[in-house]
């Protein structure tokens, strides 16, 4: 054991004597102060600032116990062992009351005993003051942090909080310790965000990042992220939560801002394709097309053209057919005018097949439950270019053979899948790929995913091929 300071107070010198030779026979590094009163002993608290006091329960003057209380008027939290020739029981139960760290009765083994007792509460007490030390630093966290800390009960009422509450809900502390933790939801969110949370709290389960809305002191709406541990008895008992709230608002309305301005660029993205494909299709194909005409008719009536001519001609013709479709592959491409004339699933489903017959690629296309003339047609379109994207990606990166597409509805939202029997990829790896090479494909689906407030899930192991989830509310046609 490290250096220790110890005083004795003892009216007796034979006992002090011995007690002291018992005492540095085991703690080399002892410092040894003698007091024969107790009066005496407090005077030099201050001077000595002992690590711990024995003190004899029957002395001239002041007795052990009004010592005792003398330390506790003066707020000393120092450990004192009381010592006494007689094992009175009383002594010993009120001693401990008043702060006592043990009671040892000078019996015969008293001065072997005495050293062990020493030890055990000098270590006792330093572990406790380490503790002390370490609450205190995580109190000092808890009121310095600027998330809000709390505790609830069983009863989901909330026990304890840190003051950050007051920077998120406008609430002191007071204010909140006693209220259930549904309380602050909004009316109109409370039943639904309620029972998913008793829910996750009835199956004893440890969140993270539970998303909700609360309802400032003044009215005005704060979102939070939540996250909560639950904490039990001794007895294997739940007691409640301690948990972390986490102010999101500003990073919610400036994602809110971003997607926002997302949905116009590809808004502004569709606009100018469909400008392109009208423009494509209705001015240079037709114009190709009157070119076409001339060509074929340009001998009619005319005997006196050599049959090379006719056949250079006619060469140019189909040279400008290829073109004319071309022309029209690529405004359909811009713009699949399929989408109000066929609908969406027969769009898709004539896409694929192009697709497949061009690229020598299987792709079996299957869907359930699509009512066309029920959805938005930015759903539509978003849906179109997701599979064209995604069929893109597995042409030019998957060597695959074989790609499944099923786009479902599944209320109330319609959940797309694409898996191919691809290379795969290590997506990690890929998505960072996308920013140095500038590589958009998977982040493009991203976006139109997120459009249409949806989200995405890839999966991908290296020769296993790749399965895409995208899952989207459904959103119904507005009424004109």
């Amino acid at each position: 054991m490290e250096k220790l300071k110890l005083i004795i107070i003892e009216d007796e010198e034979a006992h002090f004597s011995l007690m002291k030779r018992a005492i540095a026979n085991s703690f080399p590094s002892v410092s040894v102060y003698h007091f024969q009163e107790a009066a005496a002993c407090l005077e030099k608290l201050d001077e000595i600032m002992p690590d711990i006091i024995i003190s004899d329960y029957l002395m001239p003057g002041m007795n052990g116990i009004e010592f005792l209380e003398a330390l506790n008027r003066r707020n000393r939290q120092i450990p004192l062992i009381i010592t006494t020739g007689q094992g009175d029981e009383a002594i010993a139960v009120e001693a401990m009351k008043l702060g006592a760290w043990d009671y040892v009765v000078k019996s015969a083994d008293f001065f072997t005993l005495l050293p062990s007792v020493v030890e055990k509460v000098v270590r006792e007490f330093r572990l406790k003051e380490s503790l002390r030390k370490s609450e205190r630093r995580f109190q000092d966290l808890v009121e310095r942090i600027s998330d809000w800390i709390w505790e609830i009960d069983s009863e989901c009422r909330y026990t304890h909080s840190n003051p950050v509450v007051q920077n998120i809900l406008g609430y002191s502390p007071e204010e909140v310790i006693g209220r259930y933790f549904y309380d602050f939801f909004f009316e109109i969110k409370k039943n639904t965000l309620k029972n998913e949370a008793l829910q996750i709290i009835a199956e004893r389960k440890t969140f993270f990042a539970f998303e909700n809305c609360l309802r400032h002191k003044d009215g005005h709406e704060v979102i939070v992220e939540t996250s909560g541990v639950p904490f039990f008895d001794k007895a294997g008992n739940f007691s409640g939560y301690h948990g972390i709230d986490r102010d999101i608002t500003a990073r919610k309305r400036a994602e809110e801002r971003v997607r926002s301005l997302s949905q116009q660029l590809i808004r502004t993205q569709e606009m100018e394709r469909q400008r392109l494909s009208c423009d494509l299709h209705d001015h240079l194909a037709q114009e190709l097309s009157t070119l076409k005409i001339s060509l074929d008719t340009i001998f009619d009536n005319r005997q006196d053209v050599s049959a090379k001519t006719r056949q250079a001609v006619s060469d140019l013709s189909q040279e400008v057919q290829k073109i004319i479709m071309n022309v029209r592959g690529m405004a359909y491409g811009l713009r699949p005018v399929g989408l109000n004339e066929l609908g969406l699933v027969q769009t898709i489903a004539r896409y694929c097949e192009d697709f497949a017959a061009k690229n020598k690629l299987k792709v079996d296309f299957f869907s359930a439950g699509i009512d066309d003339s029920q959805l938005d047609i930015d759903t539509k379109i978003m849906l179109y270019r997701l599979i064209q994207e995604a069929l893109h990606n597995i042409k030019k990166h998957a060597c695959a053979d074989n790609a499944v597409i099923r786009l479902v509805r599944s209320f109330p939202d319609i959940i797309l899948r694409i898996e191919d029997n691809g290379k795969g990829f290590d997506i990690q790896k890929q998505m960072t790929k996308t920013f140095d090479e500038k590589q958009m494909g998977l982040r493009t689906m991203e976006e139109r995913t997120g459009f249409l407030n949806g989200i995405i899930k890839i999966e991908s192991r290296l020769m296993k091929g790749t399965k895409i989830m995208i899952k989207i509310p459904c959103v119904e046609k507005k009424n004109e």
